[in-house]
């Protein structure tokens, strides 16, 4: 009677235990999912797209990707070309949106999209407070964690234009937290009047087109002209280009800009590696410029090249140690 006792009791821990297994396992959608979180008493919202061949079983990467002023994680879902990227490669790709605010910028004054960077090219209205955006990427960190098998080695940001400015941010205040970073579009992404050394120097990336029309306005080019292809043909040209482009990513990430190796075609991608004085192999920057690449975020069919693809090749090698 005891024994036959201490068997059901066993039998039931044993199916309760697996019982509970079963409903702590999360539920998963293929392909498009829309969260929304509240963030410091706001709701934000964000896309994650699950690839064909995710396995909970098997830790997978994370790339995040912010879009540029005036548009949403919906759109950059739909046409940046990461979440094809994603499926091809099992990639867990992820669209955040940021809030609109009131900012002038270029003399007018209109409600926008925008990410929180640091030395913004615009200003807020008068009594409005920007949210806290890395906090909103860390919670997105903590909901994927719950819901996904991510590797928490291999999280990389990728951002357009003001995008491409707060990803910039994302490899300065989470550089403990990220494997590799890269900014597309416009002068610049990191600040300009301020130097800020990351904990960790991680690999940096940025890209620009020569007929980026943002370059050009601030260069006071016309909007069908374009810029030299090769970085001494430009930099000679226009040194405040270096001064925005290089000269922030040579001082926060402490490189070697006496040194550095140029490669690529300047009839189509030309690249320079910097590399950082403290010899660590990861304290690495690279920047790009492509030919005939205006203001947008290169998928494919705006561009002949893929950025995403490209960015994915480049971001592959790097893990957080």
């Amino acid at each position: 009677m005891k024994l036959t006792y201490l068997f059901n009791l066993l039998l039931i821990s044993l199916l309760w235990s697996c019982s509970k297994d079963n409903s702590d396992k999360p539920s998963y959608s293929i392909g498009k999912n829309q969260f929304k979180i509240q963030v410091d008493g706001k709701e934000r919202i964000y896309f994650v797209h699950v690839p064909a061949g995710y396995s909970h079983d098997r830790e997978t990467p994370v790339v995040f990707m912010f879009h540029g002023t005036d548009q949403t994680g919906e759109q950059f879902y739909n046409i940046s070309g990461w979440k094809e990227v994603g499926d091809a490669q099992n990639i867990l790709t992820v669209f955040p949106s940021a809030l609109s605010y009131c900012v002038t910028e270029d003399g007018i004054t209109k409600p926008s999209t925008k990410w929180n960077v640091i030395g913004a090219g615009y200003t807020y209205c008068n009594g409005v407070i920007p949210s806290d955006d890395i906090h909103f990427v860390r919670e997105i960190i903590k909901q994927l964690k719950d819901n996904y098998n991510i590797d928490a080695h291999r999280i990389y940001t990728v951002g357009f234009s003001n995008g491409g400015e707060f990803a910039a941010r994302t490899a300065l205040d989470m550089s403990n937290e990220l494997a590799a970073s890269t900014s597309t579009g416009g002068g610049g992404a990191m600040p300009r009047d301020t130097t800020i050394i990351p904990s960790r120097k991680l690999p940096v990336m940025l890209i620009f087109g020569n007929q980026d029309d943002k370059i050009l306005s601030h260069l006071g080019l016309p909007t069908n002209a374009s810029i030299p292809m090769g970085f001494d043909s430009v930099y000679s040209k226009y040194p405040f280009l270096y001064k925005v482009q290089i000269d922030p990513y040579v001082r926060c990430f402490e490189l070697n800009d006496k040194s550095y190796q140029v490669l690529g075609d300047t009839n189509s991608v030309v690249y320079a590696n910097y590399y950082g004085v403290s010899g660590m192999a990861d304290n690495t920057f690279r920047i790009v410029e492509i030919k005939n690449l205006h203001h947008e975020y290169p998928n494919g069919i705006n561009h002949p090249l893929n950025g995403a693809l490209h960015n994915w090749e480049w971001f592959k090698q790097f893990t957080l140690p």
